[in-house]
């Protein structure tokens, strides 16, 4: 058919000038009709091209874009499809009623129906190509995420693996296809606004948070609530965008994975509700939705925010064990499992999955002492008389050494233990200087979030210390140290051994509860030795106060020195009992007797007679 344009122009084809006048009243009406259609879509076409065939033009929202598609036909039925690109609204409208058409007419119909629906077809194909290749060009030119954005603080996430940033503070969260390409991007703004690349394609889109493998799939709408998943359980989250595409990217899901235990995590809501029961449905799966005991909220990281990390966690455990069940095994079934043992990290005061704290008196060297245990784990080599099997991924969270102090101590003790190179990499440091924001307080759900994304791979974590990294409660308070000791134990389950690093109180002991020791593998406590001068720098004796499965020699006490050699540092280490034979020896070679010798040495006079007759057997 011939262009017919709109509003009465005069007609300059030879079909518009033998047109009967009723039957151009008509068109035009049936032209304004379809303007008003297309108008209340969000669509301005400057002219109104009835000829059957695909024209993009304007929408409110973008003017001088073509974000628009419309195809009309005036012949009865006279037909439009419309697509608003900006917001996904597409339609048909029709004329007239389908009852009242004739035979031929809806024979019509259908063939119009079917060229509309092979050109709309079409049209996406070449919408969503145009989209990918900018949301490949805005994603080249984006750069790393900032951890203090305003979005990801109000929402209390990290800036999470996967995610960037463009040049003007939005956030860039990729929507990728079942193979992973790049189809589309979303923006969030600073202020939380949300939107999509204009003609990209959304359906069967995910943005997928990498968990550990051996752990179930998670699947939600958001980004924020994936995260909030992610922090609490360590899975694998696939976020979907929308509480409509969960179905679709459930049932790809499931296709990929068949053996995989797969959690939906529907928003709370009507729409949530629905399309997470249907999500569940399609990928066998189990469906859970966010519980509040105060506050108000619909998604899992309204959870997390409200009521914290733990609650999230709890809740999806809930829902795993609902699908699974629990485990219960007969003693036979138990007794005869093959259990791998635990091992090492280093050998034998720190096992795998292990928890240990080491604490000491202000100024006596834990810090050396704590950076020399994570250096021969990262490297498999040794501290003291403990030895590392073999190279562990270490982190070292820092929480008040200036980073030029950090940075010179750590230099020294790897020049005087004798590092590989390749062993560098085995350990990362967080160090406060360096951050672009506080240090977390990883009592609180927040600050364990903030760290998170670090953990990944990671077998061992050195938090030096407890005064300056957990700043939320009450020292002397037990229950003040649960959030604390939850976090730790699901840390150990997670295959992740942790060394906490902490001040001694005035008694001697670990300052606070005695609460913290309850989860403890090993407890370490470094003391001055009884004879020491400042100028001797970091010297103190080693004491296990709790040591499970330390038997024997290893659990002997031990004197450490460190000694300075150019620009190395390395430990020189004696058992305790040499240390007073050398000291029994010197008092009595200045004439004192065993009376005054237990007394300078703060013995029982009996110890110091079992010393005397071992110096003797010596001699």
């Amino acid at each position: 058919m011939a262009r017919v344009r709109l509003f009465g122009e005069p007609k300059t084809s030879e079909l518009s000038l033998k047109t009967p006048v009723r039957k151009e009243k008509a068109m035009n009406d049936l032209l304004h009709t379809f303007h008003d259609v297309l108008g209340q879509h969000g669509l301005v076409p400057e002219e109104i091209l009835a000829d059957g065939n695909l024209h993009r033009c304007p929408t409110e929202g973008k003017p001088r874009a073509r974000n628009g598609a419309y195809i009309a036909h005036l012949d009865k039925p006279a037909t439009l499809w419309w697509c608003n690109w900006e917001t996904d609204d597409q339609g048909t409208f029709c004329a007239e009623e389908k009852q009242t058409l004739s035979f031929a007419e809806m024979s019509a119909w259908r063939e119009r129906q079917h060229s509309i629906r092979r050109q709309r077809e079409e049209e996406c194909t070449r919408r969503h190509a145009e989209a990918a290749q900018q949301a490949r060009q805005e994603w080249n030119a984006a750069r790393v995420c900032d951890a203090s954005h305003p979005y990801l603080r109000r929402k209390g996430i990290p800036a999470l693996e996967g995610i960037r940033q463009s040049r003007d503070g939005t956030l860039l969260i990729p929507v990728l296809d079942a193979a992973n390409n790049l189809q589309s991007l979303q923006r969030i703004y600073p202020d939380g606004t949300k939107r999509f690349l204009v003609g990209g394609k959304v359906s069967d889109g995910r943005f997928i948070i990498q968990g550990q493998p051996e752990k179930p799939i998670a699947i939600c709408e958001g980004f924020a609530t994936g995260a909030s998943i992610h922090l609490a359980s360590g899975w694998t989250v696939h976020v979907t965008f929308s509480a409509n595409n969960m179905p679709v990217v459930a049932k790809s899901a499931r296709d990929l994975f068949t053996d995989k235990a797969i959690i939906i995590c529907g928003d709370n809501d009507e729409i949530g509700r629905k399309r997470g029961g249907e999500a569940a449905r399609l990928a066998n799966a189990q469906l859970v939705l966010p519980h509040f005991t105060s506050g108000n909220g619909t998604d899992f990281n309204d959870l997390h925010q409200i009521e914290g990390l733990e609650a999230v966690r709890s809740q999806l455990e809930a829902a795993l064990t609902k699908q699974h069940g629990l485990v219960a095994l007969d003693m036979s079934e138990f007794l005869s499992m093959k259990i791998p043992d635990r091992g090492y990290l280093l050998s034998p005061i720190l096992p795998v999955q292990g928890i240990g704290i080491l604490y000491a008196p202000r100024g006596v060297g834990k810090t050396f002492a704590a950076l020399s245990v994570a250096v021969a784990v990262a490297s498999g080599g040794a501290v003291f008389n403990w030895r590392a099997p073999m190279p562990k991924k270490t982190l070292y969270v820092d929480g008040e050494m200036p980073a030029t102090s950090m940075q010179s101590r750590l230099s020294s003790l790897v020049g005087g233990m004798s590092i590989p190179p390749q062993a560098l990499k085995n350990l990362s440091l967080i160090t406060p200087d360096l951050q672009p924001c506080a240090m977390p307080d990883l009592s609180t759900p927040n600050g364990q979030a903030m760290i998170e994304p670090l953990l990944k791979g990671v077998d061992m974590v050195v938090l030096d210390n407890i005064a300056t990294l957990c700043r939320t409660g009450k020292e002397n308070e037990s229950q003040s140290w649960q959030a604390m000791q939850a976090w730790l134990l699901d840390l150990r389950r997670r295959g992740i051994t942790v060394l906490l690093i902490h001040h001694a109180g005035k008694s001697g002991d670990q300052r606070g509860t005695s609460a913290k020791e309850d989860i403890m593998d090993t407890v370490i406590s470094l003391r001055r030795p009884r004879e020491y001068a400042m100028a001797e720098g970091a010297r103190f004796e080693v004491h296990l106060t709790k040591a499970r499965g330390i038997l024997g020699d290893d659990a002997k006490p031990f004197e450490a020195n460190l000694i300075t050699e150019g620009n190395a540092l390395h430990w020189q280490v004696r058992e305790i009992e040499d240390v007073e034979l050398e000291e029994l020896k010197r008092l009595l070679g200045e004439g004192y007797s065993i009376r005054d010798c237990a007394e300078e040495m703060g013995k029982s006079k009996s110890a110091v007679h079992r010393l005397k007759r071992k110096l003797e057997g010596l001699d």
